[in-house]
């Protein structure tokens, strides 16, 4: 029974200064958050994951760095479809000057109907979560995707059944894990934000970008 385990990448410089990141690849982890990713190491090792694949963006390239580092026996690859959503005109302003917008609303009640401007659909989003999620019905090992929190979310509501517009259900702290098992086609949540109070010590709010307001140089890169 094919195991999915997935990391949300660890506290990064937009976390804490309460942006909503987006894609942008400038963004990198806190001290805090590199700590959170070496903390990491051993709670992977114990995955026994066979494969990787990993955002490409920075912030969750850091997160993995410290467990490939380790002359890790898993495979890394880096899937576009695991990139954070494209917030469009949204992308690196404030969440809480966000929040006075009229569309925020929109967003929180009934984010399937909408689509960030200049940016991405819930609906496009959650396409691309099921195209994977349908792929890895097929792996016999243990997986481990590096990714962001409004992606494990949706991954987490497609798992289960719910609809997009209930996905902002569920919490995904920096540096949790969450699990989904996959039995003949059918997805069951195992854990949803494990290792959350080893690696950061006060809860977060539960809004898009999920909260908690290029890789090179990279020695195993290309394993």
């Amino acid at each position: 029974m094919p195991i999915v385990y997935l990391l949300r990448h660890a506290q990064s410089t937009a976390n804490i200064k309460g942006i909503l990141a987006g894609r942008d690849n400038s963004v990198e982890l806190t001290k805090k958050g590199f700590k959170q990713a070496k903390n990491l190491v051993p709670v992977i090792e114990q995955l026994k994951v066979a494969k990787i694949y990993c955002s490409p963006l920075t912030r969750c390239i850091q997160t993995i760095d410290p467990y490939m580092q380790k002359r890790a026996n898993a495979t890394f690859n880096v899937d576009e479809r695991l990139i954070e959503m494209d917030y469009g005109s949204w992308s690196g302003k404030k969440l809480s000057s966000l929040a006075s917008k009229r569309e925020w609303r929109i967003v929180q009640s009934k984010p399937s109907s909408f689509t960030f401007p200049k940016g991405e659909s819930f609906r496009s989003m959650r396409a691309r979560v099921e195209s994977i999620l349908k792929e890895l019905s097929n792996q016999k090992q243990p997986i481990l995707l590096v990714t962001h929190g409004d992606i494990i979310k949706m991954f987490l509501a497609a798992a289960v059944g719910l609809k997009t517009d209930d996905f902002q259900r569920f919490v995904v702290e920096p540096g949790s894990i969450s699990t989904i098992s996959i039995n003949k086609g059918s997805y069951s949540i195992v854990s949803s934000n494990s290792n959350s109070s080893a690696a950061l010590n006060n809860p977060i709010t539960n809004v898009i970008g999920g909260g908690d307001f290029i890789a090179k140089g990279f020695k195993w890169w290309n394993r």
